[in-house]
């Protein structure tokens, strides 16, 4: 989690679409997730992409992709897939996250 906090810049949002619009600040993603993957409701838990593409213009880069998840939650087994966008900057200290989102496919 430390590291999510080190490469996202400050003010960066992160917002999860759907039929209801989420929007967070960091510290508002990262607590739920935290106790999430450490509570033990959440086991073999797994993300990875299957296909991206990443755009770069200068100092600014964009990177779209589509997932796939799996896990355990609260027992039982669950897969999904969804699709993300991440939008970069380049920082005297490199890259860094200005903007995330995703889409879970229902």
């Amino acid at each position: 989690m430390a590291l999510i906090r080190r490469l996202i810049i400050p003010g960066g949002v992160i917002v999860k679409t759907g039929p209801e619009v989420t929007v967070y600040t960091v510290g508002k993603f990262i607590e739920p997730r935290q106790r999430l993957l450490t509570d033990g409701r959440l086991v073999e838990f797994s993300e990875w992409e299957t296909s991206e593409r990443t755009e770069i213009a200068g100092d600014i880069a964009s990177r779209f992709g589509e997932y796939r998840k799996s896990g355990i939650l609260d027992g039982e087994p669950f897969e999904g897939d969804g699709t993300k966008t991440i939008q970069f900057v380049r920082t005297c200290e490199g890259w860094r996250i200005a903007a995330f989102a995703w889409y879970d496919q229902p």
